[in-house]
């Protein structure tokens, strides 16, 4: 294992649909994720998930028993709630060994200061989506729902899932990209570095933020098409593909 060796990941979806990713997911942790010290997981890595009694359904008991057995093989596996499993709450914590970090975290890496987050937020153009986040991540309402018995928590998650997916085909792409104004507003935290998803595109950006400061963006692929990540080894971040 190398100390203070990283991997991110985002937006797999994990679900019984789609089996060939879960099978892909598994053997990343079995080939890769073993010899880093963390693997961050950066939201959106469950297709949905509908609070405290989702460790109890048939549909992620494998990957949560994987993550659980990576923990205890003494890797550190944290987790940033995504537009999708925001509801992840401390059950993932006690079942899989599983950090949950919630919005955030700001970390650093060698010489660099990052900001982990989804980066649903960087999306102000899709006001659809601003109002469903402000409204779904009310401490009432998460509360609420949590509460709920897992029949109609479940009835729920799936019908948002379908509404979400149909929603996305609609939109003009525009409102789907990120605003530089919120991205600049994030660096302004005083953090270097931003990794994040939800865009579904692996790619890094430069900005000039003044006074000599120059700030990354690092956006992490979807599993839809390959299995992308970004790793930190080194001093140094790169991008790759599981294969």
């Amino acid at each position: 294992m190398t100390a203070g060796a990283a991997l991110f990941i985002s937006d797999l979806h994990l679900s019984a649909r789609y089996p060939d990713r879960n099978a892909m997911f598994f053997r990343f942790l079995e080939e890769r994720a073993g010899s880093y010290g963390t693997l961050w997981i950066l939201g959106d890595f469950f297709d949905f998930w509908i609070g405290p009694a989702h460790v109890r359904l048939e549909e992620h008991r494998d990957v949560l028993l994987r993550l659980r057995r990576l923990a205890d093989e003494g890797v550190a596996v944290k987790f940033i709630w995504g537009n999708r499993d925001f509801q992840v709450g401390e059950e993932l914590a006690r079942f899989a060994a599983v950090e949950v970090l919630g919005e955030s975290a700001e970390v650093d890496f060698g010489s660099r200061r990052a900001l982990l987050i989804h980066g649903d937020s960087f999306c102000t153009k899709d006001t659809g989506h601003r109002v469903f986040r402000a409204v779904s991540r009310n401490a009432v309402v998460r509360a609420v729902y949590r509460a709920l018995p897992s029949s109609l928590s479940l009835g729920i998650a799936q019908r948002l899932r379908k509404r979400s997916e149909a929603g996305v085909k609609k939109k003009a792409p525009e409102r789907l990209t990120f605003t530089e104004k919120e991205i600049r507003k994030a660096f302004a935290r005083g953090v270097d570095t931003i990794i994040c998803g939800h865009c579904h595109e692996a790619r890094e950006e430069t900005f000039e933020l003044g006074e000599g400061r120059r700030g990354t963006l690092w956006t992490l692929g979807a599993w839809e098409e390959e299995a992308s990540y970004l790793e930190f080894s080194g001093g140094e971040f790169g991008r790759r593909v599981f294969r």
